[in-house]
């Protein structure tokens, strides 16, 4: 077993500020580390640990673990090993020793080399502003930025170390549905995902030949989805409206397990800006 404290060290402002690359509406940015070639970087609330190509991590001559059998949305079978990563600096804010996993990240829809997920992110609060484009990664210490008169402050629950919200109602066909809990997956250009048995105790896709079925790629494989359907979505006293709503077909996978609803950043980024407080168990949509 590798040493999995990473630390991050944060600039004399206690912040750090950062262009982000939102094609295809995912939370990816340019870092700095060994190699001297920019790293691509997803900022992933939906991954535990943190994640770095298996190829790259050769490259490097990271010292790598015992190689394992894990899981990612679409598999049960996913190759991975651990290693550490000596520095990542993005702009003004550095990490050092960053435990991951090292995987194949190959095969991902679009490029990335490291995907940061809770064992950084919970150490930090998460400004998302998608209006402009950039984030902020802020010291646990310092308040998050207000909601302002539009927005809102909700309790930010946890679902096996995914940030989540509760009491989310999903109105279709006239009728409202209760969604006890919905985890926040910056991973994902989805907007709201449905697991199979989700979608159909609430009655979407009960005709299948009204539907779509189309191909949804994790990380390292594939999966099928169904598409088409759309619903009103009640977030605190937020009433968003025609949400486009997908469910994957019954198979492995975190997204195959049973009642898993997930958020994505096509619906987060009706909010214009969010903030992600992990020690304070707040998440602010502006």
């Amino acid at each position: 077993m590798l040493d999995d404290t990473t630390r991050i060290i944060f600039p004399a402002s206690g912040e750090a500020n950062l262009p982000l690359l939102l094609m295809p509406q995912v939370l990816r940015c340019i870092a700095a580390g060994p190699g001297g070639h920019p790293l691509t970087v997803l900022l992933d609330t939906g991954t535990d640990p943190s994640a770095i190509d298996l190829g790259l991590a050769r490259r490097l001559d990271l010292r790598l673990g015992d190689f394992a059998l894990g899981r990612d949305a679409a598999s049960d079978s996913v190759p991975f090993t651990e290693t550490v990563l000596p520095w990542l600096r993005l702009g003004d804010l550095s990490l050092r020793n960053l435990y991951a996993v090292a995987m194949d990240l190959s095969r991902a829809p679009f490029k990335v080399d490291l995907v940061l997920g809770y064992n950084v992110l919970s150490q930090l609060t998460l400004y998302i502003d998608y209006v402009n484009s950039c984030i902020n990664l802020g010291h646990p210490d310092i308040e998050p930025p207000a909601p302002g008169p539009h927005g809102t402050i909700l309790p930010l629950h946890f679902a096996e170390h995914f940030p989540a919200l509760a009491n989310l109602e999903l109105i279709c066909a006239e009728r409202r549905h209760a969604l006890p809990l919905a985890t926040i997956d910056t991973g994902s250009n989805g907007a709201l995902t449905l697991g199979r048995d989700v979608a159909t105790c609430i009655g979407l896709y009960h005709d299948t030949a009204t539907s779509i079925t189309r191909n949804g790629q994790s990380f390292t494989s594939a999966t099928s989805v169904l598409t088409g359907a759309h619903a009103d979505l009640q977030i605190g006293p937020f009433m968003l409206h025609n949400i486009e709503v997908d469910a994957p077909m019954a198979g492995p996978g975190d997204l195959g397990r049973s009642g898993r609803v997930n958020i994505g950043n096509r619906l987060l980024a009706h909010f214009g800006c969010v903030s992600l407080d992990y020690r304070r168990s707040l998440c602010i949509l502006g």
